[in-house]
């Protein structure tokens, strides 16, 4: 008996699976684009952040940086922030060596050189750097005031107060 040399052989349980894979690895990729899961925006969960019945909401977080004002000791707030990866404090002005930790923080980010002694100053100028202000909505105004101030003197112009929606009672 003769074989036809137009069909191949049919081999049993051999399914193809390199399609799936490179679907599986498309859908992989795409998830991990999307997914804003482990994104450290650096604000401070247990600050109660006042409620608000208008504004928008922020879409793009990128070139943001969260500070975190409270109250702090002798009428001063306590800033903190997520500057390189970690949650510090910067302090308004440094009682010992009389720098402004936050204005220069804030400067780095907006024009992109450091401050310090000796620091280049290669002007990388980021016009679009925005601030999120997270107030802790039982403080008084008087301690976001020179939080506002550092903001202006390091030439930032978006600057945004985080808030809470109110939810409506019908």
């Amino acid at each position: 008996m003769r074989r036809r040399r137009g069909m191949p052989d049919i081999k049993e349980g051999g399914v193809n699976v390199t399609p799936l894979i490179d679907v599986v690895m498309c859908l992989i990729i795409f998830f991990m684009l999307v997914a804003k899961i482990g994104v450290d925006t650096g604000a401070d969960q247990r600050i109660s952040i006042p409620a608000s019945l208008q504004g928008t909401d922020i879409k793009d977080m990128g070139n943001t940086l969260t500070l975190n004002v409270q109250p702090g000791p002798i009428d001063q707030p306590m800033v903190t922030a997520l500057v390189g990866g970690v949650q510090q404090e910067v302090k308004l002005v440094d009682s010992n060596t009389g720098q402004k930790p936050l204005l220069n923080t804030l400067k780095r980010f907006r024009f992109g050189y450091d401050l310090k002694p000796g620091g280049t100053k290669d002007s990388l100028d980021n016009p679009d750097f925005k601030v999120i202000i997270r107030g802790d909505q039982d403080m008084e105004c008087r301690f976001l005031e020179p939080v506002l101030i550092t903001c202006a003197e390091a030439q930032v112009k978006n600057v945004s107060f985080n808030t809470r929606k109110v939810v409506e009672q019908p």
